[in-house]
């Protein structure tokens, strides 16, 4: 085995990482390419497949190239994407992804027309989900609906361009609010609903499902090399946590942020509040997720820090590094400045999708400093009320296994610890998701006897602060006093 190479992809929100793992899992080389989104008016999210593309091309040819042979690819996206293609796969509108609302206005007629839906699909109404877009793109753009043969994933447009096979895995399907998640086909009802049939999209796979690539502009090199559909990126986050274990937790904050738990058949909540997804065969995955997690940084990044961003650049600083250190230079509470982060609308748990974000508090005496401090609390209280969502079906002790862009800052991490009042700990390979898709190949391939029995390595264990704990627990409860409150204002009400 000595000598095998596997590389994990995940395609995410906001770009395309390949690492090249060895037969122990151990990092051997990576690659990033940023992707830009377009946000020039309310609600809006949409990206260019093409880009997408081109970025994993050149991911993939970082990565490979060192090595004489790749052993196996597996594959993770973003959970939730849509796009329409023609006869020949070209595709007629951009690629919108989870944070698009532009669908908000459908979601009445999803739940009065469709009243079963969540118990179908496990995805509570919302215009994050592929069947909401398209209802919205049949109704707000039909010249251009009329026109789309087959609606696909990020995911499947890129792998129909790497192997020639149209398939979409379970996971990512069951992510789209059009997959019936106990027969695991697609709805035949919600299809009709949309004016649509099982020929409109790919063949769902599971997500070993062996393919080959073929001649590649720019991949000679991986021409022959079997590639695996793998999941979605919140599903492999779970595996590679070793989130199939009972009792275990999973923590990912990237783009956005979620808390799992993985279960032997759908999870459910009459308030239709936690979403499911199937995962691989027997296994599910229940749980929340927020909208706005780094993204919020992100946001200040380029809106509000764009001349120390490029100085940054320059000396070779990541800027993130530099708002740790500043955020860190502020005491617990951000001097009492509050933030909502729901700069695009609300995921879990009250999937509100008009909720905005705001600062309550905002003084003089507040800074940058300040305000990045502020994100950063405002983000994990979301966590927390996401936490308690799941507490009555958790058992009494959970082990939260933290991953994700997050973990690279231990202040976050002790935040999360002081506002959980509970331990965290930090899985060493921060790309959790590249690692689980890896894990899916190396499995496929017979070189690990189960998925449910990977156990990842801890870099470190996170304790709560009992005095913060308790500082974290009044702005936590001023934190969901001012949702309560401005909650109606965002609604209309």
């Amino acid at each position: 085995m000595e000598g095998e190479v596997f590389i994990g992809v995940d395609i995410g929100t906001g770009g395309v990482r390949a690492i090249a793992f060895n037969s122990k899992l151990e990092q051997l080389s990576s690659s990033y390419q940023e992707h830009t989104t377009i946000s020039s008016r309310e609600d809006q999210a949409e990206q260019n497949p093409h880009e997408i593309y081109s970025n994993l091309i050149s991911c993939l040819k970082d990565v490979s190239q060192p090595y004489k042979k790749i052993t196996g690819i597996g594959f993770s996206s973003m959970l939730h994407s849509i796009m329409g293609v023609d006869e020949k796969g070209n595709p007629l509108t951009p690629l919108y992804p989870f944070t698009d609302n532009q669908g908000k206005n459908k979601i009445k007629r999803i739940k009065e027309e469709l009243p079963t839906f969540y118990k179908k699909t496990g995805c509570p109404p919302h215009p994050m989900y592929p069947a909401v877009q398209i209802l919205w793109l049949k109704e707000e753009k039909p010249d251009i609906f009329k026109k789309i043969k087959k609606f696909l994933s990020i995911k499947s447009f890129i792998l129909q361009k790497l192997t020639g096979d149209l398939v979409e895995d379970s996971c990512i399907a069951s992510g789209s609010g059009l997959l019936n998640i106990h027969k695991l086909s697609w709805d035949e009802e919600i299809l009709n609903f949309l004016s649509l049939s099982e020929k409109n999209f790919p063949r769902v796979v599971q997500v070993t499902e062996k393919l080959t690539i073929k001649s590649v502009s720019g991949l000679n090199n991986l021409r022959g090399v079997p590639v695996y559909p793998g999941a979605g990126d919140g599903m492999l986050c779970h595996l590679a946590s070793g989130g199939l274990k009972k009792g275990h937790l999973s923590s990912t904050v990237g783009t956005s942020g979620a808390l799992r738990i993985a279960t032997h058949k759908p999870f459910l909540n009459e308030k239709e509040s936690i979403w499911c997804y199937h995962f691989y065969k027997n296994w599910w995955v229940s749980g929340g997720a927020i909208h706005n997690g780094g993204i919020t940084l992100r946001w200040f990044r380029d809106r509000l820090c764009r001349e120390e961003a490029e100085k940054a650049k320059k000396e070779g600083m990541d800027i993130y590094e530099l708002f740790d250190k500043w955020a860190g230079e502020v005491s617990p509470g951000a001097k009492d400045l509050i933030f909502l982060p729901f700069l695009a609308g609300e995921r879990s748990p009250n999937w509100n999708p008009r909720m905005r974000a705001c600062f309550v508090g905002l003084g003089l005496h507040h800074g940058k400093k300040e305000i990045i401090r502020s994100i950063m609390e405002g983000v994990m209280c979301r966590m927390r009320a996401v936490m308690e969502l799941l507490k009555p079906s958790l058992p009494e002790k959970v082990e939260i296994r933290a991953s994700g862009g997050y973990t690279k800052s231990r202040l976050w991490l002790q935040i999360q610890a002081n506002l959980f009042k509970n331990v965290i700990k930090v899985l060493q390979e921060v790309e959790a998701a590249s690692l689980g898709a890896a894990i899916i190949a190396m499995f496929a391939q017979g070189r690990l006897n189960s998925l449910e029995g990977f156990e990842p390595k801890i870099k470190e264990v996170i304790t709560p602060d009992e005095e913060e704990v308790k500082l974290y627990a009044r702005v936590y409860k001023k934190h969901i006093d001012l949702y309560r409150r401005l909650e109606g204002y965002f609604s209309g009400g």
